[in-house]
């Protein structure tokens, strides 16, 4: 789809990052209000778009002098997204360079090597060790991505996660709350849980083919095969 955003720093940040055009997920969460503020929850395929989406409302929320936190439930998975943020570096948004900054480990801290950042992106329990310490700055954060919520329901990650979102619902009620996840079939009562509007969708970049591996051969569900 052609980019319509009216928005000129969302649309110079998608220049800087060589986009000409978005996804269908992506322009469906600009239509659901992900620059005004909205709670959404975006559940989509992998590869279709959803961390752009997060820059998209983080440009957003920069530019009213509020910070914003990527929640994810994996170090390497933090440390995967702290690099994408990092091409906000580049942008000037409230008189100086965009700051991304990361914590993962040292639960018995504040946070503070990381409070003068615009995003910091932090592993879950991370996140829940700052809350228990009391950690002030968290206060001037308006948007809150929480990534693969749809762990939500495994034993060993999800009741922190659950403890998370229900603590920052509670908390900081005017910030803006954007959850991501895989294709799930509770996805309506995770949003309903989360007062998000949901965003749900099967699209994919590429087209997903399935195959069976059999002697040397794959024979793929339309009749083809080859070694």
């Amino acid at each position: 789809m052609t980019i319509t955003i009216s928005d000129t720093r969302v649309k110079n940040l998608l220049d800087s990052l060589g986009y000409s055009s978005l996804y269908p997920p992506q322009e469906l969460a600009l239509s659901k209000g992900l620059l005004e503020g909205k709670n959404l929850l975006v559940t989509t395929p992998t590869a279709s778009g959803k961390t752009l989406i997060a820059m998209m409302a983080a440009i957003k929320i920069i530019e009213k002098g509020l910070k914003v936190i990527y929640l994810t439930p994996l170090r390497a998975l933090a440390t995967e997204k702290y690099h994408d943020f990092r091409a906000l570096e580049g942008l000037d948004i409230t008189g100086r360079k965009i700051r991304v900054k990361i914590a993962s480990s040292d639960y018995n801290s504040s946070g503070k090597e990381v409070q003068d950042a615009d995003v910091i992106v932090l592993t879950n329990e991370k996140m829940d060790s700052l809350m228990r310490h009391g950690a002030e700055w968290i206060s001037d954060v308006g948007l809150f991505v929480a990534d693969e919520v749809h762990l939500i329901g495994e034993r060993e990650r999800g009741p922190t996660l659950e403890m998370m979102l229900t603590t920052i619902s509670k908390m900081y009620p005017e910030s803006q709350i954007l959850a991501l996840s895989a294709t799930v079939a509770n996805s309506g009562d995770i949003a309903n849980w989360l007062k998000c509007e949901l965003i749900e969708s099967n699209w994919r970049p590429t087209k997903l083919v399935e195959g069976v591996y059999e002697n040397g051969n794959i024979r793929m569900n339309d009749g083809t095969s080859f070694k």
